[in-house]
């Protein structure tokens, strides 16, 4: 069920193999862990993105594209035009922001100008594109020199998920609870990077 206050597609089998795939696992679970650590501020879910890293590129590749994936999460945190939202590492969701996460990195790797305008206009501040588009830049184009390309993600298709998850929230969808990070220590909300 789609968490209508931030996007999101929900568990079909298709969408399943899909986020299998390696390129697709490194950029949304490597996002996930990093971001949650950086919330938490817990190295714990940082060695579990090295871990998975490690796992799909082996130690001197992995060390190279963990290295990245730190610096655009950090950058993309500081550009971003509000808080990022993030679900757990292992849920058949995913929410808005990391919809554009997924479309911004396969964008650069597949040479998609219109996802990558569309994703970074809807994910940073105007004035701090450029800076979050070189971090993106960076990491994409490590995991694809590392032979870790994604499916392409067309603008419109970005742009039909985001329509989609916005009719969502104007029909007044049952909203559902998020599995979020915050749920674990009991509070209220998304996690969110500042």
């Amino acid at each position: 069920m789609p968490d209508k206050r931030n996007g999101a597609a929900g568990h079909e089998a298709g969408q399943t193999a899909y986020f299998d795939r390696p390129p697709e696992r490194l950029v949304l679970e490597g996002y996930r862990h990093w971001t949650r650590g950086t919330v938490l501020r817990s190295t714990e879910p940082w060695t579990q993105a090295q871990l998975l890293y490690r796992a799909l590129l082996g130690n001197k590749d992995g060390e190279t594209a963990i290295v990245a994936l730190a610096h655009f999460v950090t950058t993309l945190s500081r550009c971003a035009i509000c808080p990022l939202r993030v679900f757990n590492v292992g849920s058949c969701n995913i929410c808005r922001d990391e919809t554009l996460v997924m479309g911004l990195i396969a964008g650069i790797q597949n040479g998609d100008d219109p996802a990558i305008d569309l994703c970074l206009r809807k994910l940073c501040r105007r004035p701090l594109c450029d800076n979050a588009a070189m971090a993106a830049g960076t990491f994409a184009l490590t995991l694809k020199f590392l032979g870790q390309t994604m499916l392409p993600i067309p603008a419109h298709v970005v742009a039909r998920i985001l329509d989609r998850a916005r009719h969502g929230e104007e029909s007044g969808a049952e909203e559902r609870e998020a599995e979020d990070i915050w749920a674990e220590d009991g509070a209220a909300g998304h996690p969110t990077i500042h």
